[in-house]
């Protein structure tokens, strides 16, 4: 699934804004899960480099902010269902703390994220 920036929301305030330096309207992203509850729809975008050439890591976005350029779903996502939250996604990333462990940079989880993360890549 391949989705394009047609306004920001702030992660911090949930409030439109005219920039932010993680995303940019009008850019076109891959998205890596999606994750549904009862109020709210996030897309999870891959990481991009910042001003330095560092990777940041993968955030959730509103998908308010975004328009669908590309339906196309990644064959390894699968549909999960835990405390009333769907969601789309490589299984291995539903299991329970997964994206502590990533981002607390358990070898294990960073090297599943990066397999998966090309893997969908691949296929949008």
């Amino acid at each position: 699934m391949i989705v394009r920036c047609v306004q920001i929301i702030s992660p911090a305030t949930g409030k439109v804004v005219s920039d932010h330096p993680g995303i940019r309207v009008g850019s076109e992203y891959p998205v890596l899960e999606v994750l549904t509850t009862a109020s709210r729809v996030l897309l999870r975008i891959p990481e991009r480099l910042d001003i330095t050439g560092e990777r940041e890591s993968p955030g959730l976005w509103d998908a308010a902010m975004f328009t669908v350029v590309s339906d196309r779903m990644p064959e390894c996502w699968v549909a999960g269902l835990e405390e009333g939250r769907l969601t789309l996604a490589p299984q291995e990333w539903q299991r329970l703390g997964f994206w502590e462990d990533y981002f607390d940079d358990v070898p294990a989880a960073v090297a599943e994220y990066e397999r998966l993360r090309a893997e969908i890549l691949a296929h949008v």
